[in-house]
């Protein structure tokens, strides 16, 4: 493997899963022969189209009986082990190392960090606040998260960021004024499409680090650039079309509680809000400044990872004792949404190990018209993060196939390839299976509103991704 690649991916997510999917010499991973182990296997007795059939049962059977028991999480690590190890003949030790530790490390660091923020009132003043200042023009705010969110990843901060800071106050001002959580939600994730493909950020960089392997090494900044472009028009496309759906110009303040000035923050709260400050300037100021060219800042981003200096400003808030620490964690912890993303996001390495995801893409180069080849990744794209992080596994992946898809597939524009896959993995991260659908539900604390959450967020996510797919056979990705 290149060792520019290596490199990049270790600085962008320290995912051994990304290095996984990076190809020897031919730019992509094979299927070892009959009989000859590949590394991390004792024996390889499937067929990659028995391995995609099999991880659709068990996606189907884990959802199905998931949802009874609530369970899903679990039920998909048990068909991961079993076709894994069984059916694959992989190592235990390599199944296990599927868990997705990176995700699920953010998603507590912030849940916990607003947990406090939650349980000491500090979200409902914010809420309150913004609310007050927008009476008159409630609508505009989604609009506002959306920019924010954009800004926000721009800088070159992690995508998780917006989620992180805006996820909580936006749910709660949707329920204060009579927007449903779904439409607040999908605007804040909408919006940090903008910034998702900046090719100084953190996905932008894992993408250089598989192109500058590959075939078109010499084209990566026209490629990341023209990435970019596109995906901030899929955002802006994506945006009108979700206000327009959800009436958003009708958003009214119903609650006397938030037309009437409120009251000060408490000193508890204060401590609360500069917390979150302190989260807010460290994810984006050091990196900012760091892309204008100040290296030592530069070489602060990269080590301040958002899970670990939530997790740290959650241990501070602890120390003050700004909320009841064991109230904190059971109730604001989102336990079973993190098993059910481990369980599948399990169970979709064990496929993709497989080599399903090799034969669609493979036999979408050579048996789809040229035409569609663009829209087609798109789908694929956008399916397999419904069900996994796009930006750290998906991307890599696909980026890989498109060497031999262009082979067979003569006049495909790679430029609009790239990016098409890129846009439909961000597409379907509102997905409760990926991590901006995750957060939703972890910061939706009414357990019946967060119930009828589950489906819309998977039926959102399928809409966004027909909407990049129906952009991308408009030959709208290749522009630039």
């Amino acid at each position: 493997m290149h060792r520019n690649t290596v490199r990049a991916l270790d600085d962008c997510c320290g995912d051994r899963k990304c290095h996984a999917m990076l190809a020897p010499a031919n730019g992509r991973r094979t299927a070892a022969p009959p009989g000859q182990k590949r590394k991390n296997e004792e024996v390889f007795s499937m067929s990659a189209s028995t391995v995609l059939i099999l991880f659709l049962v068990a996606m189907v059977l884990s959802i199905y009986f998931g949802n009874q028991f609530d369970a899903i999480g679990l039920i998909s690590m048990s068909f991961a082990y079993l076709i894994g190890v069984f059916g694959l003949g992989l190592k235990t030790s390599v199944v296990v190392g599927m868990f997705p530790a990176k995700i699920l490390f953010t998603i507590i660091g912030i849940c916990w960090l607003f947990g406090y923020a939650n349980e000491n009132g500090t979200l409902r003043q914010i809420t309150l606040i913004l609310v007050y200042r927008f009476r008159r023009f409630p609508s505009i705010l989604p609009w506002v998260f959306f920019l924010i969110a954009g800004v926000i990843c721009m800088t070159g901060a992690s995508p998780y960021a917006p989620n992180a800071v805006l996820m909580p106050i936006i749910i709660s001002i949707c329920l204060a004024t009579n927007m449903n959580p779904l439409f607040g939600s999908l605007m804040v994730n909408i919006g940090s499409y903008i910034g998702a493909q900046v090719p100084w950020g953190q996905g932008a960089n894992i993408q250089r680090g598989v192109l500058e392997a590959g075939i078109h090494a010499g084209e990566v900044d026209s490629i990341l650039w023209n990435g970019f472009f596109t995906c901030a028009l899929f955002a802006l496309v994506s945006g009108i079309l979700t206000f327009l759906l959800f009436r958003g110009w009708k958003a009214r303040v119903t609650d006397t509680n938030f037309i009437t000035r409120p009251e000060p923050m408490t000193p508890v709260q204060k401590k609360t809000f500069a917390l979150i400050l302190v989260l807010v300037v460290l994810m984006v100021v050091p990196s900012l400044l760091g892309n204008l060219g100040l290296s030592a800042l530069a070489a602060l981003s990269r080590k301040l990872d958002i899970s670990l200096v939530c997790i740290v400003l959650a241990t501070v808030a602890a120390l003050l004792k700004l909320a009841d620490a064991k109230t904190v964690v059971t109730r604001h912890i989102p336990w079973n949404t993190l098993m059910m993303l481990a369980g599948v996001s399990m169970l979709v390495g064990v496929a993709s190990e497989g080599g399903a995801v090799d034969l669609i893409g493979s036999w979408i180069g050579g048996n789809v018209p040229t035409a569609i080849i663009v829209p087609m990744f798109v789908l694929l794209s956008g399916f397999m993060s419904v069900f996994s992080a796009g930006s750290s596994v998906v991307v890599p992946t696909l980026f890989v196939l498109v060497p031999s898809v262009l082979t067979t597939a003569v006049g495909v524009n790679y430029h609009a390839l790239y990016a098409g896959i890129a846009i439909g993995a961000n597409a379907s991260a509102v997905s409760p299976f990926s991590g901006g659908g995750s957060l939703t539900l972890a910061n939706i604390k009414q357990d019946d509103i967060r119930e009828k959450m589950f489906l819309p967020l998977i039926l959102s996510a399928a809409a966004l991704v027909l909407v990049a797919a129906v952009l991308g056979a408009a030959g709208l990705y290749g522009l630039v």
